[in-house]
C-alpha cells in the first residue's frame, strides 16, 4: 500500500508539473485581469503589479480580495502566477487549496497537495490538505482509503498531532467502522485534552450505540467549549431518551428524574442560543411527557415564535391544547400546522376527529 501510494504522489506530481508547464506557455506575459477594478483595494493592487510584476505577493494579496468577492477563478488564476514565481511558499500552497475546495475542484487540490509535498515532505499541513480532497472526493475509487494513506503518513511525520487523529476518526467513521472511528477520536483526545470537537464525536457515536458513557463525553465537551451549544443539545437528547426509555419500563420515578435533567439542560442550550428552535422543542417534549402539559404549552409557544414556518411546532401546541380543553384553540392550531406543512397526518387526524366532535 505505502508503495501504491508514493507512486501515486510521484505519478500525479508529474502531471501538475505537465499542466504547469503548458500554463507557463500560455501566460508568459503574465497579465493582469482588470475586471474589477472599481474595488478600490483591488484597483491599487492592479496598479502595484503593474510596476511589479515579478512579486508573488501581490499576486496573493490580490488573490484574497478576488475570493472575498466571490472571484474564484480570478483567485486561482492569481495564486497561479504566485506559485509560479515562488514554489516555496506553504501559505501559497494552503490558500490555493482552499480556492479548489470552495470551488469544487478536489481533484485539482490533490494534485497541488502533492507538489507541495515534493517542495516539503515534512509539513504535515499538506497531507492533511490533500487527505480532505481525497475524503470529499467521491469520484475517485477507493477515496476514503486514499485518504486515509495521506492521514498515515502525516502520523509518521507528526505522531503528537491532534488534528490528524481527528480527521483519521472522520474518514473510519464514514466508513462504517465505529470502533477505529472511535479509537482515532480517542487518541485525539488523549493528545489535547480540550479537544472539543473529538469529545463531541466520540459522545454522539457512542449515543447511537445507547452507550450510558456517551453522557460523560459529551460532558467533557462542555467543559471545554466556550459556547458547547452543540454538546448540551446532544446531552439532553440523551437524558430525553433515556427518560422515555424509563417509562416505557414502568420506572416513572427514575424518567422523571432524566426527564427533569433533560429539561435543565435543554435550558442551557437555550441561553447558548435562543433561537435552538429544537431546544425548545425538546423542553416541551419532557414537560409533556411528565404531564406538565401547561409548560409544555409554553414552550411550544416559544418555538413558534422563534421559528413561525415549523409546522410540527404548531402541532405540539395543539395537542398541549386539546389537553386543556381549548378545543377551538387547537383546531386552529392544527389547521395552521397543516397549512405550513400538509404531510402532517398526525394534525390531519385530530383536526377530522375534533371537527366530528360537537
Amino acid at each position: 500500500m505505502r508503495k501504491y501510494f508514493l507512486f501515486l504522489v510521484f505519478v500525479l506530481t508529474v502531471i501538475v508539473g505537465f499542466n504547469s508547464c503548458k500554463q507557463c506557455k500560455s501566460s508568459q506575459a503574465l497579465q493582469v485581469k482588470n475586471d474589477t477594478a472599481t474595488i478600490p483595494a483591488i484597483d491599487s493592487l492592479n496598479a502595484q503589479i503593474r510596476q511589479d510584476s515579478l512579486n508573488p505577493f501581490l499576486y496573493y494579496k490580490r488573490a484574497h480580495l478576488f475570493e472575498a468577492n466571490d472571484e474564484l477563478k480570478s483567485a486561482i488564476t492569481d495564486m497561479f502566477y504566485a506559485l509560479t514565481l515562488d514554489t516555496l511558499r506553504p501559505e501559497f500552497y494552503l490558500f490555493a487549496a482552499e480556492l479548489f475546495k470552495k470551488s469544487g475542484e478536489p481533484q485539482r487540490g490533490i494534485l497541488l497537495m502533492n507538489k507541495a509535498i515534493t517542495t516539503d515532505s515534512m509539513n504535515t499541513t499538506y497531507y492533511v490538505q490533500a487527505a480532505s480532497f481525497a475524503y470529499i472526493d467521491t469520484t475517485i475509487k477507493g477515496n476514503y482509503r486514499l485518504a486515509l494513506d495521506y492521514l498515515n503518513v502525516a502520523i509518521e511525520r507528526d505522531p503528537q498531532n491532534a488534528e490528524i487523529y481527528f480527521y483519521k476518526g472522520n474518514v473510519f467513521k464514514e466508513l462504517g467502522d465505529t470502533t477505529k472511528a472511535l479509537s482515532a477520536f480517542q487518541t485525539a483526545t488523549e493528545l489535547n485534552s480540550k479537544f472539543y470537537d473529538a469529545y463531541m464525536q466520540i459522545g454522539l457515536l457512542l449515543q447511537k450505540r445507547n452507550d450510558k458513557n456517551a453522557v460523560k463525553y459529551l460532558e467533557n465537551a462542555i467543559k471545554v467549549g466556550a459556547k458547547p451549544e452543540q454538546a448540551l443539545y446532544a446531552k439532553a437528547c440523551v437524558l430525553k431518551d433515556e427518560g422515555v426509555n424509563l417509562y416505557d419500563a414502568d420506572k416513572d420515578a427514575k424518567a422523571r428524574e432524566k426527564l427533569i435533567a433533560a429539561v435543565e439542560t435543554f435550558k442551557q442550550v437555550i441561553d447558548v442560543n435562543y433561537k435552538n428552535v429544537e431546544a425548545y422543542m425538546g423542553a416541551g417534549f419532557c414537560y409533556y411527557q411528565m404531564d406538565s402539559v401547561l409548560e409544555a404549552y409554553r414552550y411550544y409557544e416559544l418555538a413558534t415564535k422563534v421559528e413561525p414556518a415549523y409546522g410540527g411546532a404548531y402541532f405540539s401546541k395543539g395537542l398541549c391544547a386539546e389537553d386543556l380543553g381549548r378545543k377551538k384553540e387547537a383546531m386552529n392550531l392544527f389547521q395552521t400546522a397543516l397549512n405550513i406543512d400538509p404531510t402532517l397526518t398526525r394534525a390531519q387526524e385530530h383536526l377530522s376527529k375534533m371537527q366530528k366532535t360537537p
